[in-house]
């Protein structure tokens, strides 16, 4: 123990390795990118302090160990160096509390709040400058130590406890703003700031403090001065994780703002196939551009190509609101520069008030929801929280928690749509749909409830529920002796980036041995377009295993002539919105024409859906469609209704 706390063997060695981490947090600091603002310069002005204290410390360590140094140096010098320690570390500890109330956002709204936050500090100072006049609170050892004299010297702490109980307050206070591990580096920062007396007096030193110290900044510089969560490294400006701390910080001091958005129109169209340096130029043109109306200085975007600012006590009628908005409209009229060019961007202002209009995050992001729907049918005027129709956002959660229970509450039934085979005249096969039935709601539509399920991160498990029923009804039925061939099985992409689909659709069929070729998956034309090494691998991996592949919804996308040569498909579902205007026009039809001479020409079958008449289904024969889906021939039915079908109409 003796050996732990003696100061001579490991004082220097933490002065020196509490300096090397200031330093290094230092270069941390500057090398982040040039946008300065308040919390910035604090973490700055916090980070110097440090410098100071950490540098005044080791110079008076090696002052006590080294002879050579006290002859450098008096011992006024060393006595000069104690009290600038002392001073620095009492002033971190003003600075840090000015650095928390700037993470939270909080201003003191008056001269007088502010010189009363800084009364502890004032007071700690002169408690050390009064050494250079007066023994009364400490004397200075032969051996060159500050020593306090009792009771008067305690008062020293005074400021520390102070700032710690109103930190402790703001933390419980705004604590649900935060993530854990940025509450939990704050609390490690004052929990060291705090145990710096009981430390000074265990080791009879601060170097240990200060190495804490260090160790706390280095965790701040990766947690709230992280550039890479609060900045966007391509735009230069703040992330969707800064803009939810900084709305959340906001509603729990019950502060009145405006968030100002701009939706740039077609911006993914504008910088595709450009390199990340040509991107990066022109998005921190109109970073730097809207800069200038931030009252924060602060501009964020968002990944879904949206810039965002914030107003504080603006409301969205505000007239500095209609002053931006005069201002940025006029500069999106002219041309932006990206690699030497000029190019137009179009943009689609609206504005939302907190916390009249919003009262929460949570709302703040479904209310942004429906703006993007609402921006592409809406002029390029203030789009405003009042001009959206919001009731469907209180449906929507509603369908949420249905959708979440819809497995434990058994709402779920597969149904199966039969399809006409043109040259066997039988229902050789049929498409596998889900239907949702609540109590209260009846049935909801899978138009509906999908794209909630796909949100939610239900859609695995439904679907992995559609498969087993699926499997379970071939090989618990008499289906295949009943002239069923397969049951198509839709796939989604959210299914597709599984890194253990594959598998696990293998071990379902093998289960309850269902041959691969009794199933086809179905994927959608858009399927490739944001596909990715675990899509391709499942794919292979399923079609090596012999289950076959479809295309639903074939004539919705973008697909080209050369795309579709190369799909992983053997049938092509033509959709039933190409099906149903073949039949209004004349042009329609030569489109339906050609895809289906392309199709055969490259080996592969068609299937015709959506087809509701018998002059459609007997043209759509004639054209040489492989097979038929629509309600002429069937609408999709629970399984015993369709077991009961397929002995019906498949017994000759």
């Amino acid at each position: 123990m003796g050996l732990i706390l003696n100061p001579e063997h490991n004082n220097v060695c933490f002065c020196i390795a509490s300096l090397l981490l200031i330093v290094v947090v230092m270069i941390i600091h500057v090398s982040e990118e040039n946008h300065n603002n308040k919390q910035k310069r604090i973490f700055g002005m916090i980070i110097f302090d440090a410098l100071l204290l950490n540098s005044a410390g080791l110079l008076h360590n090696i002052w006590l160990y080294s002879d050579l140094f006290k002859q450098l140096l008096s011992p006024t010098g060393n006595d000069c160096l104690v009290l600038l320690e002392k001073i620095c570390s009492y002033i971190l500890a003003y600075l840090s509390m000015i650095y928390v109330m700037t993470i939270f956002r909080i201003e003191l709204d008056s001269s007088f709040r502010n010189i009363l936050l800084f009364v502890p500090t004032i007071f700690s100072v002169l408690f050390f400058l009064s050494g250079l006049i007066s023994d009364f609170f400490f004397t200075f050892s032969s051996d060159g130590e500050l020593e306090y004299n009792y009771p008067q010297g305690a008062l020293v702490n005074f400021s520390l406890y102070v700032y710690f109980v109103y930190a402790a307050y703001l933390y419980v206070r705004y604590a649900r703003s935060l993530s854990s591990e940025k509450f939990i580096s704050l609390v490690i920062y004052y929990l060291l700031m705090l145990a710096a007396v009981p430390i000074r007096i265990l080791t009879k030193s601060s170097a240990i403090f200060e190495f804490g110290v260090s160790l706390a900044l280095l965790l701040c510089v990766y947690t709230f001065q992280n550039p890479g969560e609060f900045r966007d490294g391509v735009s230069g400006a703040g992330t969707k994780n800064a803009l939810n701390f900084d709305i959340s910080s906001s509603l729990l001091q019950k502060k009145i703002f405006t968030v100002y958005g701009i939706a740039i129109e077609r911006l993914d169209a504008i910088i595709s196939g450009e390199s990340l340096e040509t991107v990066a130029d022109f998005l921190s043109q109109i970073t730097s551009y809207l800069r200038k109306f931030s009252p924060t200085g602060e501009v964020y975007f968002t990944d879904d190509g949206n810039y965002l600012m914030i107003f504080p006590d603006v409301d969205p009628d505000d007239d500095i609101i209609m002053k931006a908005y005069e201002q940025i409209r006029k500069r999106f009229r002219d041309p932006w520069i990206m690699k030497g060019k000029e190019i137009k961007a179009f943009q689609s202002p609206y504005v939302i008030g907190f916390p009249d209009e919003v009262d929460s995050l949570e709302k703040f992001n479904e209310v942004r929801d429906v703006i993007k729907k609402t921006l592409r049918h809406h002029n390029r005027d203030i789009l405003r929280v009042s001009d959206l129709n919001l009731k469907h956002i209180e449906h929507d959660k509603k369908i949420d928690a249905i959708v979440k229970h819809a497995l434990d509450d058994d709402l779920l039934e597969v149904y199966y749509q039969p399809i006409f085979d043109s040259k066997t005249n039988k229902f050789s096969s049929c498409e596998a749909l889900l239907r949702l039935r609540n109590p209260q709601m009846g049935f909801i539509s899978p138009a509906v409830f999908m794209p909630v399920a796909e949100r939610n991160g239900m859609v695995v498990s439904i679907d992995s529920f559609v498969l087993d029923e699926v499997c379970d009804m071939i090989s618990s039925s008499d289906a295949m002796q009943n002239g069923l061939d397969y049951v198509e099985v839709n796939l989604s992409v959210v299914d597709c980036i599984q890194a253990n689909l594959a598998d696990n659709i293998i071990k379902t069929i093998e289960r309850h041995g269902v041959k691969p070729n009794q199933l086809n998956f179905e994927i959608t034309e858009t399927f490739e377009e944001g596909i990715t090494s675990a899509m391709d691998e499942n794919i292979g991996s399923l079609i090596s295993y012999g289950i076959p592949f479809s295309m639903d919804d074939f004539g919705t996308g973008y697909s080209n002539i050369a795309r579709i040569s190369t799909l992983p498909v053997e049938i092509f579902k033509l959709d039933k919105s190409i099906v149903q205007s073949a039949f209004e026009s004349e042009t329609s039809y030569m489109v339906m024409l050609n895809l289906v001479k392309i199709i055969k020409n490259l080996g592969k079958e068609i299937v015709a859906e959506g087809v509701e008449t018998k002059e459609q289904a007997e043209q759509i024969i004639k054209l040489g469609c492989d097979h038929i889906q629509g309600f002429y021939y069937a609408r999709p039915m629970p399984k015993d209704q369709f077991l009961e079908f397929l002995k019906e109409n498949n017994k000759h």
